[in-house]
């Protein structure tokens, strides 16, 4: 047997102290080490991890990643090779008594504690290639064009250190219960732990298991603003990772050593003061400094100008006006040059969290009016910080933007936010029209908006109730408009632009000037007073 082979000494050692013991320890390791990588349960880990990592660049997911969010969203999938090497670990640890050579084991010069020494050596070349992968995915994500921020080393880490010591907790379970059940007991309950955290996303208690999940429905934040104790997670993980370790050797021994039981009760005393540590809360300065954020963001913020326009963001998403520029350019595009603006701004802004099960607060707009007035861009137009095409909330916040802005042009009101309601008839018809055509990515957040709305559609740039409204009819005309050349319509638009964003024009009449049916209203009041 091959196993037999490696741990075959080179020369005896009586408490496998010598060189030789050492020597063959770690040709053992290296042998295992094949074993794992090779493992059926950690290749089909890995296959499924490329999978869903294919599915997702396929998908679009990563054109606009924000890199601090990024770096944490490594370490959901890699619990897959978590999985599949504890249940690799725990099998090879388990072969000699699954095999029935307990006692031809038993006879070698190579002591138990430096077989399962062996074993726990033997989970580095997995881990580093855990690491390899997580830093590969981060780094496909930081040369996107879109991408922004910067990702966190120790929430890299915490990825790969967790398939470490998944790894480790299938060696321990092998030497306390000799049965091949303990390893998918200890997957099953580990992955219980997870969902539970992933569930309360916003407790402390969550950074007690392997990850720390985040609400993903809250839009990202700077570096400086968000509060994950990513490090202490760390050393919290390091800490269990050596009591692990530790215990496994002390459970393979026939006598507790000094140094052994001094390593597990530092790692216990590190794991106990590090998990404390993380249930300390959100600190002072981190919620002043949201607050300060949430109300007058203009201090912290850096401005650059992209044509006609002021942009001002965050320091880490001072990139994303790129995109914002292309959405302004597809607005402007149709509008007639002596109807565009000489000069606007557009501001980067946050919004107060929402406590768990409360209200939705309402959005500061005086306090952001008189910022935007004190910073020399009064009637800013607000933006939020997601963005992009990963997920349904971050499309109908960019189409939202694209919403405003096309409402800016068509009714040249400077409010730094509309009021909540419905922009109908011609107006509602073009600036939705206008929204929609300025990007192909906002024509794929509009035709997913649809699928999920009934009755006509509401754009929110942030989770208040603060938006644009378009009512049933006006979205019909413009899915007929969609269906038409752009440039086409885009012609009609310039050449009636006087008539079209006249606040009597109907919804027959600009569906008449386009050059399109409009929808049956389904009552006389289907054209009532318009909000804005």
């Amino acid at each position: 047997m091959s196993a037999t082979t490696a741990e075959a000494p080179a020369r005896p050692g009586g408490d496998g102290k010598d060189s030789g013991a050492r020597s063959v320890t770690r040709s053992l390791a290296r042998t295992e080490a094949v074993r794992l990588l090779r493992h059926p349960a950690v290749l089909v880990a890995f296959a499924l991890y490329a999978a869903q990592w294919a599915y997702s660049a396929y998908a679009g997911h990563d054109r606009y990643p924000v890199l601090q969010d990024e770096d944490r969203y490594t370490q959901p999938p890699l619990l897959l090779i978590a999985a599949g090497t504890l249940l690799a670990a725990d099998l090879a640890a388990l072969r000699p008594h699954r095999h029935g050579t307990d006692a031809m084991f038993d006879l070698l010069v190579l002591p138990p504690r430096r077989r399962t020494c062996a074993h726990l050596l033997s989970l580095l070349p997995l881990a580093a290639l855990s690491a390899a992968v997580a830093g590969a995915r981060t780094g496909y994500a930081a040369i996107q064009d879109g991408a922004v921020g910067s990702p966190s080393g120790a929430e890299l880490a915490t990825g790969p250190l967790v398939v470490l010591l998944s790894g480790a907790i299938g060696v321990l379970a092998a030497r306390l219960v000799r049965s091949v059940a303990a390893g998918p007991l200890m997957v099953a309950g580990l992955g219980i732990v997870t969902v539970v955290g992933a569930l309360q996303s916003r407790s402390d208690w969550r950074w007690w298991g392997l990850v720390a999940v985040e609400d993903e429905n809250r839009a990202p934040l700077p570096s400086s603003l968000m509060h994950r104790p990513a490090g202490w997670h760390l050393l919290y993980l390091a800490a269990l990772l050596a009591l692990v370790a530790a215990a496994a050797l002390l459970r393979s021994g026939r006598r507790v050593t000094t140094g052994l039981g001094a390593v597990a009760g530092l790692a216990l005393a590190l794991a106990v003061v590090a998990g404390c540590v993380q249930l300390r809360g959100v600190p002072d300065e981190v919620s002043r400094a949201r607050a300060a954020a949430e109300r007058a963001p203009s201090s912290q913020q850096v401005c650059g100008v992209r044509g006609p326009v002021d942009y001002c963001a965050f320091p880490e998403f001072a990139d994303r006006s790129r995109q914002w520029a292309q959405v302004a350019e597809g607005v402007r595009r149709w509008v007639p040059r002596g109807a565009r603006e000489k000069r606007y701004a557009v501001r980067q802004h946050l919004v107060p969290d929402v406590p768990v099960g409360g209200l939705v607060p309402p959005l500061p707009l005086e306090s952001w009016a008189a910022d935007d007035r004190a910073a020399g861009t009064p009637g800013a137009l607000p933006v939020g910080t997601d963005w992009g095409t990963h997920s349904d909330v971050a499309g109908d916040r960019m189409l939202a933007f694209a919403a405003s802005l096309a409402h800016r042009s068509v009714t040249r009101e400077s409010s730094p936010a509309p009021e909540h309601g419905v922009v109908c008839r011609s107006r509602g018809v073009l600036t939705l029209w206008l929204a929609v055509r300025s990007t192909a990515d906002n024509q794929a957040a509009y035709e997913s908006l649809a699928g999920r709305s009934f009755g006509g559609i509401t754009l929110n740039s942030f989770d208040t109730d603060t938006g644009l409204g378009f009512s049933r009819r006006e979205q019909g005309v413009v899915d007929a408009l969609l269906k038409r050349d752009a440039a086409e319509i885009g012609a009609r638009v310039q050449r009636s632009w006087a008539e079209l964003t006249a606040p009597s024009t109907t919804t027959d009449r600009a569906a008449a000037l386009l050059g399109v049916p409009a929808p049956a209203p389904a009552s006389r009041d289907d054209e009532g007073v318009c909000a804005v």
